[in-house]
């Protein structure tokens, strides 16, 4: 009977300790798996040389100009796009979460409200100036993004001072690498800008998601991740759509429909979060009155 029950407590101990090591294990594959992609990417791009063509892509698409507005529709449909990244703005200051992370979700969705405000007067008075002002504050958004994803998947570590400033400062050094390989080599070049402006598409095949979060459910990050990821393959398809549509709309125009749903989902995820978190008191205080009252 006594090894029977030695064997039992060993059974359990065995049990009880192997979901930190799983959870271990899997954290440090997908930290491998993000490292070997962005490594690739870097290593593609390197190899793909300096990419300049961008910045009048998307401007010859659809010349039509609704309600006097030049690239009007792609004006209008941001409009929306502006509503969530403000809406985002006040959820992530009203977040209750550790305060860096808070800080984070409130850097990112001012970055969006400032990129999309932004676009929208570089599509009205088109520059080359505006357009890489604009892609810069796309950018540092987006590394802000990729950075709160890994901090509530992998580690709070992700969004302390120094890793949270190197990415709100990439999207200005992009901008300068842009000018300068303009003035020293005769072409701009915008390699590092499309990289960050496309990291979070990094974490969409990660399966980060797998592991237990913070805050945010899985579902909301593989829902805000797919949002993403769709409305970057609907850019890309920007003449396609045109020509498909038979010149009704353009795939730029309607990208910023798929992002304005992803950040509200966003800010949603944030609100929802807050609210379960200001009701969780009142529920034990609730249950608290009720066991005094019955004794």
């Amino acid at each position: 009977m006594r090894r029977v029950e030695q064997r039992l407590k060993l059974g359990r101990v065995n049990t009880a300790t192997l979901p930190p090591i799983s959870q271990q294990l899997s954290t440090r594959c997908a930290l491998a798996l993000l490292g070997a992609m962005v490594l690739a990417s870097v290593v593609g791009l390197l190899a793909l040389g300096p990419v300049t063509a961008v910045a009048d892509a998307h401007r010859l698409t659809d010349p039509r100009t609704p309600l006097g507005l030049t690239n009007g529709w792609s004006v209008l449909l941001q409009l929306p796009l502006l509503v969530a990244a403000c809406t985002g703005a006040l959820c992530a200051r009203r977040f209750t979460a550790e305060a860096a992370l808070r800080h984070a979700w409130t850097a990112f969705f001012t970055l969006a409200t400032a990129a999309t405000l932004g676009s929208m007067a570089d599509h009205l008075t088109p520059s080359e100036g505006g357009y890489v002002l604009s892609k810069a504050l796309t950018a540092s958004a987006c590394a802000a993004l990729a950075m709160i994803f890994l901090a509530e998947r992998v580690s709070m570590g992700w969004v302390n001072r120094l890793p949270l400033r190197v990415a709100l400062a990439s999207g200005p050094i992009g901008a300068f690498l842009w000018f300068a390989s303009d003035v020293l080599l005769g072409q701009p070049d915008y390699r590092l800008l499309l990289w960050l402006e496309h990291l979070p598409m990094l974490l969409v095949p990660l399966g980060v998601w797998s592991l237990p979060g913070r805050h945010l459910r899985s579902g909301d990050w593989i829902a805000a991740l797919m949002w993403f990821a769709s409305a970057e393959c609907i850019d890309w398809a920007d003449r396609l759509i045109w020509a498909a549509s038979g010149s009704v709309i353009s795939g730029h125009a309607l990208h910023h429909l798929p992002l304005t749903a992803c950040l509200f989902s966003l800010a949603w995820a944030l609100a929802r979060q807050s609210a379960a978190h200001e009701s969780a008191p009142s529920a034990s205080s609730q249950r608290e009155t009720s066991l005094i009252t019955s004794g």
